[in-house]
């Protein structure tokens, strides 16, 4: 694609509406996490791990609505969360706030590679190393050089087939196998799933909303978003993809009970494998290599071309402000294709589950919540403290998950920047009231 500018390249040539702008904010939130993490979430935590899986995401989404309004109306010209963090920060919390960025959009293209990888091996036979570097050269030449324009094509084409395989193949497999088989299975082998009194379940519901919460208030991709939106389609664009978004988790989740009703398993990818192996339709099997591969493809293509734009708006541009149109494009390419060798070399090396890593940098976000959300609802520019107060939050959390679960560790980050927070805002408010007598 050829671009007059880089502010083009980030957000196109005109603000979208509420039917493109729900489209775009699918396909960046649809990912290889939907397709693993869901039903991973389902096995270990039960009934309880399906539904909090789907709803994590979807409240964050209708959240991010009305608080990016508030953003829209507060700085409307940004291009990114880095142009916003610049305008609401002091120098030292934006540059700490802007390190954590990259951490955590690193993070999100890691977990799209590692699924891409697992699923060519799984489906094709390839080894997983080949499969990662077609991949990943893939979505450097759609995404790194495409810019948004060929991002949001393709996004018509992923949420077409993502959603036709979250309708027809469950509705094929439940109505060839029958709903009272499959329910008398799964009571069978795997009672466990159906309990409703599991607190581990119910935790993870908590602790699920308070990672969806933070990974959508700072994520890169969903903040490009807002500023391409119009800013009265906002809030409806995000309430309509939350709860949209919502059933997609729980379409993978009942295919998987599927696999399960007839017996036991040894892990995730063997369910997938299993999966893979009853579809019998060549149809429906098509169909479901098609929305596995297009909703990792277009989520990591959101995520490296926020990367590119983060990198290239809020910290090229700084160091070189009388950067032209022309450099920061050719700078935007060079660092797409960094970013694709990083990306293959470290999918390469670390094999994490997918739960797993999302629990591991769940610490992150869950810290970064309530810092975040002080942050827009504050006037004016705030004190260095509130981003500092999220990492000693991410701290606190990393050093007590050596002595308490996942779950556990995520409670302790978010109890510590909220309590930060709330510290400094009371101090303050007790300050103003002795200035003013």
């Amino acid at each position: 694609m050829f671009y007059h500018s880089f502010r083009e390249y980030v957000l196109g040539t005109a603000k979208v509406g509420i039917g493109l702008g729900v489209v775009s904010i699918l396909a960046r939130w649809i990912t290889g996490n939907t397709i693993f993490a869901s039903p991973e979430a389902l096995v270990r935590y039960g009934i309880f791990g399906g539904i909090g899986y789907a709803l994590m995401g979807a409240f964050g989404l209708i959240a991010f609505g009305w608080l990016g309004k508030r953003v829209r109306q507060e700085f409307s010209e940004g291009l990114t969360i880095g142009d916003y963090l610049r305008f609401k920060l002091n120098r030292s919390g934006y540059w700490v706030l802007i390190g954590v960025l990259f951490v955590i959009s690193f993070e999100t293209m890691f977990m799209q590679g590692l699924a891409a990888g697992v699923l060519v091996n799984i489906l094709f036979g390839i080894p997983i190393p080949i499969g990662l570097l077609c991949f990943f050269l893939l979505c450097v030449l759609y995404a790194g050089f495409g810019g948004i324009v060929l991002i949001h094509r393709f996004a018509f084409i992923q949420v077409i087939f993502t959603f036709a395989a979250a309708i027809l193949i469950p509705v094929y497999f439940f109505i060839e196998k029958g709903v009272e088989h499959v329910y008398a299975g799964i009571r069978l082998y795997h009672p466990y799933l159906l309990v409703a009194n599991n607190h581990e379940g119910l935790l993870f519901i908590v602790c699920g909303m308070l990672i969806g919460f933070g990974q959508v208030f700072v994520d890169q991709a969903s903040w490009q978003r807002l500023y391409m939106i119009e800013e009265k389609k906002i809030v409806p664009a995000f309430l309509l993809s939350g709860f949209i978004g919502a059933t997609v988790p729980l379409a993978f989740s009942a295919l998987i009970m599927i696999v399960i009703f007839t017996g036991g398993f040894h892990d995730i990818y063997s369910l997938l494998f299993g999966l893979i192996r009853k579809i019998d339709n060549p149809f429906l099997l098509v169909l479901f290599v098609l929305c596995s591969f297009s909703a990792i493809t277009s989520a990591f293509g959101a995520g490296i071309h926020s990367m590119i734009s983060l990198m290239v708006s809020n910290v090229y541009q700084l160091f070189k402000p009388q950067a032209d149109e022309r450099q920061k494009l050719r700078m935007s390419y060079l660092i797409a294709i960094i970013l694709g060798v990083l990306s293959f070399l470290v999918t390469f090396y670390f094999t994490p589950s997918l739960l797993e890593l999302l629990f591991f940098f769940g610490i992150i976000y869950a810290a970064l919540l309530i810092p975040v959300v002080v942050m827009v609802l504050a006037k004016g520019k705030v004190s260095n403290f509130i981003p500092f107060s999220a990492l000693i939050g991410m701290a606190c959390g990393y050093v007590s998950r050596s002595y308490v679960g996942n779950l556990e560790a995520i409670w302790i980050s978010t109890a510590a920047s909220t309590m930060l927070v709330l510290l400094y805002l009371c101090s303050k408010a007790v300050g103003k009231h002795f200035a003013h007598e």
